[in-house]
């Protein structure tokens, strides 16, 4: 059996075992699988003929320019603001590290196959930066936090990419993380919400001099990613719990965003196009009206019941439906997002969701599935979101570990590198 093969078939190990998944008290059982001889028995499989089923595959693919865009998620290294809480030199790798599997077959804890490394240090950013261009990723969209500008794990950006002797071989945009930050280093065992370490708040000035950091430190790098020559911003939590949408509301917001937009051109820039990443209600939500650019969807697997599992199988074809749903609804150009898998246990314990049989091969097939809908849609540029390339804590991840090695990066290689 050659490698690929062998390492696409691990992750079904523990059905072919027939090992049990724990009930009720612990983890419920995936419902809903749909029957295959080619498998074992229950288990929900995303296949060739299924991809047919869900996305138009008569659309052609030639000569379309793909632009694979990575979300990053920068906290793979020492940073004073986590330091506060957590202790000398702690980084996100301790929560990995001490994860523990749930049930037999359960895959934790996740083991980089570089090791824990220290992603602020610029040696490591080059690395990571030629693992990420020769699989023909255009560009990492880098989590960024910002609160009244108390900022943290900017290191990484700051330190290590922007000082990478091969920085010119991949871009990087900015997507603003604005949401209250928790303690999930794990969070409590017991029902009841982590303690809140910075609460996301907003006001006019303070969005005044978060548009003059942007500029002062990102917007003028020759390797910003850019869509009609506009550098991208892209806003994560729009509508939802401290969302900026229903802080400001419509109006306000606009204003806010052409403010911002007329401080960026006064600087010698195109423009700014903002995106809507995540935290909106598709068709209800005032995107347009409110001065976004674009949208997507920023890991459209994740939220499941607590204390769950379900097939990854079953999150591709809810991910294209949801794709298909918000393109017809958000009134903006829409971009598709496909997650590498989803298990959020290192942070929540048996209160995790938990997707189990994510494989290398129904990942490309999910890329695929991305690329004809881009296709279909005709959206400009034709951009393919992925969730992600370092998010460990909750396995969506395309660095290599020690039981997938490179398959994904290799996946993503034979779709993209060509583009």
């Amino acid at each position: 059996m050659d490698r690929r093969t062998f390492l696409g078939a691990l992750p079904l190990s523990a059905e072919a075992l027939k090992l049990q998944i724990p009930k009720a008290t612990d983890l419920t059982q995936p419902s809903n699988a749909s029957p295959d001889p080619s498998f074992p028995p229950g288990v929900s499989y995303f296949t060739e003929e299924k991809l047919s089923q869900f996305v138009d595959t008569s659309a052609s693919l030639e000569n379309i320019p793909f632009q694979a865009i990575c979300y990053n998620f920068p906290s793979w290294h020492p940073s004073p603001a986590q330091e506060k809480y957590l202790g000398q030199g702690w980084t996100e790798w301790e929560t990995v590290k001490h994860a523990k599997p749930a049930f037999p077959g359960h895959i934790q804890p996740k083991r980089p196959l570089w090791g824990y490394f220290n992603e602020a240090d610029p040696a490591w950013a080059e690395r990571e930066i030629e693992a990420a261009s020769r699989a023909g990723i255009h560009a990492w969209m880098i989590d960024w936090y910002w609160h009244m500008g108390k900022m943290w794990y900017q290191e990484e950006l700051e330190q290590g990419f922007l000082r990478a002797r091969n920085r010119q071989k991949l871009r990087f945009a900015i997507m603003w993380a604005n949401h209250d930050w928790l303690n999930l280093y794990p969070a409590p065992e017991i029902e009841g919400k982590p303690a809140l370490l910075y609460p996301q708040t907003y006001s006019v000035a303070d969005m005044e001099r978060l548009a003059d950091y942007l500029l002062e430190h990102y917007l003028h790098q020759p390797n910003y990613w850019r869509i009609d020559g506009q550098p991208v911003f892209a806003i994560f939590n729009v509508d939802g719990n401290a969302g900026i949408l229903k802080h400001f509301g419509v109006e306000k917001l606009r204003k806010i965003f052409d403010q911002i937009r007329n401080r960026v051109a006064k600087a010698g820039l195109k423009g700014l196009h903002i995106q809507a990443s995540h935290v909106y209600n598709a068709g209800q939500t005032p995107l347009k009206e409110a001065g976004f650019d674009s949208a997507t969807r920023y890991q459209t697997i994740a939220g499941g019941k607590p204390g769950s599992t379900s097939y990854y199988g079953e999150g591709i074809e809810s991910s294209i439906q949801m794709w298909k749903t918000d393109h017809q609804k958000v009134g903006l150009p829409y971009f598709p997002d496909c997650p590498i898998g989803w298990d959020n246990s290192p942070r929540y314990a048996r209160r995790a969701h938990i997707v189990i049989h994510r494989t290398p091969d129904q990942f490309e097939l999910f890329l695929k599935g991305a690329k004809y809908f881009a296709a279909s849609t005709r959206v400009n540029p034709p951009v393919v979101f992925l969730s992600s390339w370092n998010e460990w804590t909750e396995d969506h991840y395309l660095l290599p570990d020690e039981v997938y090695g490179y398959s994904y990066l290799e996946a993503v290689r034979r779709q993209f590198a060509h583009s």
